[in-house]
């Protein structure tokens, strides 16, 4: 799948330790030789599942130290991590000088994001009371990756669910009101909240549908279900609660402003693109200007546009 280096070369032998998680219906296993290398934090633990065929397969091992990559650097991402080309795929590597100059780890992936090894360097880690194998954002970068080779998007939104209405998806940046627009659903109505930051989108049955992910907001809401779309509305603060129609071509403009693709990968560019085009074209999409109280909620309650 990927040429052996020094580092992958002095790794410990992979045991059968194993444990899945599912995210937006992907499916990621993960195995080591120690349990505790493989272990969930508490958010993640919620995904956890049962599967022995998953859609990602991730190894899990040590090595004393990482050498610095051979391959062209595709992508900087100007905090945490750093991307170059591998002789058969990807290598992420994840750095903070808190731990020293070396990377801690290392994500080395086959071109399709199915197969991968992590590399947890002994050097960097030798100190830490837990390694999280799936540390955010690892574990994100894992599924939109996968999505993004013709599978589906991730978002910048807040997915409610609502008994009676349906599922409502709000988009917005940071700072926008996807946590208030969450906090004040479920004071008002008593509903599921998917997330209150990140939803992954995914064609079902020529239906488009919503997904919950770990990667929560600051109201903390991350629930694995899913539900199909009824309306998207991009938030925006007002003066006064306003629902405007948006063409398609804005529609698109602004979902495409307000997701995850990655940016270093010109077919999953433009994958995502057809695949917002397929969304605005079967989703009734909206700008919603609000304020921050109970007639927001009311609002989209008693719209029917």
């Amino acid at each position: 799948m990927y040429a052996e280096t020094s580092a992958v070369a002095r790794a410990q032998p992979v045991g059968m330790h194993r444990c899945c998680i599912r995210i937006g219906d992907v499916s990621i296993g993960l195995r080591a030789d120690c349990p505790g290398d493989i272990e969930l934090t508490g958010e993640m633990q919620r995904f956890q599942s049962i599967s022995t065929d998953c859609d990602i397969d991730v190894c899990v091992q040590w090595t004393d130290r990482l050498q610095q990559p051979s391959g062209r650097k595709l992508f900087d991402s100007g905090s945490v991590w750093v991307l170059h080309e591998g002789d058969d795929g990807f290598v992420f590597d994840f750095a903070t000088p808190v731990l020293g100059d070396q990377p801690y780890k290392r994500l080395v992936v086959d071109r399709g994001f199915t197969d991968a090894r992590l590399l947890l360097n002994r050097e960097c880690l030798r100190g830490s009371r837990q390694v999280y194998p799936l540390e955010y954002p690892l574990d994100e970068l894992l599924v939109t990756n996968w999505l993004a080779r013709s599978r589906g998007v991730e978002v910048h939104g807040c997915g409610v669910v609502d008994h009676g209405t349906g599922g409502h998806l709000f988009l917005g940046h940071s700072g926008a009101g996807k946590s208030t627009t969450a906090r004040l659903w479920r004071s008002f109505r008593g509903v599921q909240v998917l997330s209150d930051d990140r939803i992954i989108l995914r064609e079902q049955s020529s239906e488009i549908w919503m997904h919950g992910t770990p990667w929560h907001g600051e109201g903390g809401f991350a629930s694995p279900e899913k539900t199909k779309v009824k309306k998207i509305f991009v938030l925006e603060h007002g003066v006064r609660n306003e629902i405007l129609p948006l063409p398609r071509a804005r529609a698109v403009a602004e979902l495409f402003a307000r997701c995850f693709p990655p940016f270093y990968d010109h077919g999953a560019l433009t994958f995502t693109l057809s695949f917002l085009h397929r969304i605005t074209g079967s989703v009734p999409c909206y700008l919603y200007r609000f304020v921050p109280d109970q007639r927001a909620v009311s609002e989209i309650l008693n719209f029917r546009g």
